[in-house]
């Protein structure tokens, strides 16, 4: 079955769009394609706003495919069926509910029946945040009343941090994730021109100084994150696929 790789946090913002799409591109890199041709990995956007869809639309030559499960709520539960190894799911924000009022936290709305579907059958959650105080009360919301009461294994990546600003706001973020417990990535992944420009995914950066630097960040996260566990499946596509060819 394929692994499901959620990039969640109740605030906006905070880059999960980018990192789900160079994370896609980084696996998809590695993984390399099925006998097919076609690649092993999948982005998929279950955020109405659609902005991994945007991004995406104005790449060429993606080299993992792209899903809208953003309409689908009810096929959402089929995900981990699909002929991938991996899938890296971009997700909306919510509305804050205070779970002291007895209901789930997610709310009842389509964002909420989106995101409860997909946490039903998810492998872990990435969780990006900024450094800077705004976004913390929302990334602890969504740790403490989203992802561990459900026991998801996951980890928290610092993003889009400016080098320039010094490593004083890094070190305190990454305080704040230890006071409070949670696993946080060593990588931090750095504010570059190139990543909001939209216009390449890392793999397609060019060999310059700069770029180079730019793509190691996810290079190096997603070593860090253990993207493994996909060799039996990777087997199995194969074997599905050569049986194919097999009947045609």
């Amino acid at each position: 079955m394929a692994k499901i790789h959620v990039l969640l946090n109740r605030k906006g913002g905070v880059g999960k769009s980018l990192i789900s799409l160079n994370m896609g591109a980084v696996c998809a890199d590695v993984r390399g394609t099925r006998p097919d041709g076609k690649p092993y990995v999948a982005v998929a956007s279950a955020d109405p706003q659609g902005t991994s869809l945007w991004r995406a639309a104005r790449l060429e030559n993606l080299p993992f495919d792209i899903l809208d499960i953003s309409d689908d709520v009810e096929n959402i539960s089929l995900l981990k069926q699909l002929p991938y190894a991996h899938i890296f799911v971009d997700t909306p924000g919510w509305a804050e509910i205070d779970p002291k009022s007895g209901r789930d936290p997610l709310g009842d709305d389509r964002y909420g029946r989106i995101l409860r579907a997909l946490l039903d059958q998810t492998d872990d959650v990435i969780v990006p945040v900024l450094t800077e105080q705004d976004a913390f009360e929302p990334t602890w919301q969504t740790i403490e009343w989203v992802v561990k009461p459900r026991g998801i294994p996951f980890q928290v990546v610092i993003n889009n941090w400016p080098p320039a600003e010094g490593r004083a706001y890094v070190d305190g973020t990454r305080a704040w994730c230890e006071r409070h417990g949670y696993p946080v990535a060593e990588t931090v992944i750095r504010r570059y021109r190139v990543h909001t420009n939209g216009e390449r995914v890392v793999t397609q950066y060019n060999n310059n100084r700069m770029e180079l630097q730019a793509r190691e960040d996810f290079y190096r996260f997603a070593l860090e994150h253990g993207l493994r566990g996909s060799d039996e499946r990777v087997a199995q596509i194969g074997a599905q696929a050569r049986a194919t060819e097999v009947e045609a």
